[in-house]
């Protein structure tokens, strides 16, 4: 019912007061005036529609008095001013006056230009009596002028982004046209009250598609290396983690959002999965979800494994489903064990096969025939070895998984050294896994000082070596040097307190 009278209230507003006002005018203005009042127009419609939304992914609700924010909100215009979507009104019934032609009109503007301000006024009565805190953002902003030195200080755990804002527009667009999607059980994202959607990360679709399910703000946790390199990520408020370190930092940034309501996004896996499965988590991971106390929803994406996996460098278009669980309270003694499940739920359509199996030895990076190593050649409908010339012709995901299952080192022998060209320091070396050690170029890299391993941008292996990292770029497959090194650390070497996305 508020929402209806919300709806009405923004009818009077923007479609009946300008059909009376400006009806039946003759719009004659002089050039110049017409362009000034153009510019007004646009303007005031620009400043109220995105105060709209803006009051709209904070609180769910619209700057209107019957279903106004429950929470004070002081992002975008409303750092500067307290009434900015009305502001935008009044100016558009003035350029929209202005333009008519008819200077008459212009004193009918004023007088509605003061209703308007009653109106505001009203609006600022109620919120202080059902919003806390309102009184003192009250105290610090103007009412609809802006003045120098009054405004609040952008902070994206109380602002939203503008880029964010666009950037869900344009997602849900993209998504539309290539992955129109179904989305189950988001009942459980209407509660204003803070979560964490922990999702199960396959693919690159999987951000875009929280996007496309939700209108709400969300901040997305992911690996600092990727917010630096790639400045989108900064502007859509996404929280950097350093993943070797402590990163207090982060966390500081995670309770401030959470303390303003706003949910985070995070992958408790820390990486993307390479067939599809959920890979191993962090104990630090279940700790964190602990600490924030907040509401875990997890959420799983069922068809886009098949048309955008990691090792593909291209996507295809298909459709999807998304799924969102019921929340999990932190204090849950079955936490972690609830959201695994959910997360690792069977997906029908891994009984299917790939939509493109181009630079899929990436992930079959030895022929599970016989074993040769690169020699892998794959095509759109499939693969082959150069070495033994057995080929696969459309295998389904999960068949896919067992070929990737039977070429892991402890299913398949090894016969070292194993040979690669990577890039390393800028420059293209020659590089030598053996059993205990590897040597790339002229650098030793010890097994028994690996602390953890990663890949970024799935062609980069990285170790962790105390608070240093080793990185270089694999010509062949990233993955195969993790497999291999994780798998010699991990079960040769028997180092304990290492952890592995591959074998925990």
């Amino acid at each position: 019912m508020k929402l209806i009278m919300s709806a009405i209230e923004l009818a009077i507003m923007w479609i009946v007061i300008p059909i009376l006002l400006f009806g039946g005018a003759p719009f004659s203005s002089p050039v110049a005036i017409t362009v000034i009042a153009s510019v007004i127009i646009a303007g005031s419609l620009l400043l109220s529609v995105y105060s709209a939304l803006v009051v709209f992914y904070w609180s769910g609700r619209l700057p209107t008095t019957s279903f106004g924010p429950e929470t004070t909100v002081q992002s975008g215009p409303y750092r500067f001013v307290r009434h900015p979507f009305n502001a935008g009104f009044i100016l558009f019934l003035f350029g929209m006056g202005f333009l008519c032609g008819d200077y008459w009109r212009v004193l009918y503007v004023s007088v509605i230009g003061a209703l308007a301000v009653i109106y505001s006024l009203l609006q600022e009565y109620l919120t202080s009596k059902r919003v806390t805190g309102y009184s003192e953002y009250k105290e610090k902003l103007p009412f609809m002028i802006p003045k120098a030195g009054k405004q609040i200080p952008f902070d994206k755990s109380t602002s939203i982004p503008w880029q964010f804002i666009v950037a869900s527009f344009v997602v849900k667009l993209v998504i539309l046209f290539i992955l129109p999607s179904k989305v189950k059980n988001t009942k459980v994202l209407r509660d204003r009250r803070p979560f964490v959607i922990a999702l199960a990360h396959q693919t690159h679709f999987d951000g875009p598609l929280i996007f496309y399910s939700t209108w709400r703000y969300i901040r997305f946790v992911a690996t600092a290396i990727y917010v630096d390199r790639l400045g989108l990520l900064g502007w859509l408020a996404v929280i950097p983690v350093r993943r070797y370190a402590v990163d207090t930092s982060a966390i500081r940034q995670m309770l401030s959002t959470i303390r303003q309501g706003v949910p985070l996004g995070i992958a408790p896996e820390a990486a993307r999965s390479w067939d599809g499965r959920p890979l191993h988590t962090k104990k630090e991971i279940w700790k964190l979800f602990r600490m924030l106390k907040i509401p875990i929803i997890p959420v799983k994406f069922f068809g886009v494994q098949r048309l955008w996996s990691r090792w593909s460098k291209t996507f295809s278009i298909g459709t999807s489903t998304v799924e969102f669980g019921n929340p999990i309270e932190a204090d849950d003694p079955q936490l972690e064990e609830k959201v695994m499940n959910f997360l690792g739920k069977e997906d029908p359509t891994f009984k299917l096969p790939y939509r493109n199996y181009k630079h899929i030895e990436k992930l079959i990076w030895r022929c599970p025939s016989c074993g040769a190593i690169a020699s892998i050649k794959s095509f759109r409908s499939g693969f082959s070895c150069s070495s033994c010339g057995k080929s696969w012709t459309k295998p389904t995901v999960n068949e896919v998984i067992q070929l990737h299952d039977k070429i892991m080192p402890g299913n398949m022998g090894l016969s070292f050294p194993i040979e690669d060209e990577v890039v390393f320091n800028g420059k293209s070396v020659k590089a030598k896994m053996y059993e205990d050690h590897a040597i790339i170029g002229d650098y030793r890299l010890d097994y028994n000082v690996i602390k953890n391993s990663s890949i970024e941008k799935s062609i980069e292996p990285v170790f962790g070596i105390g608070s240093e990292m080793v990185s270089f770029v694999s010509t062949t497959s990233a993955l195969k040097w993790q497999e291999i090194v994780d798998f010699q650390i991990k079960f040769r070497l028997k180092t304990e307190n290492y952890h592995t996305d591959l074998w925990g």
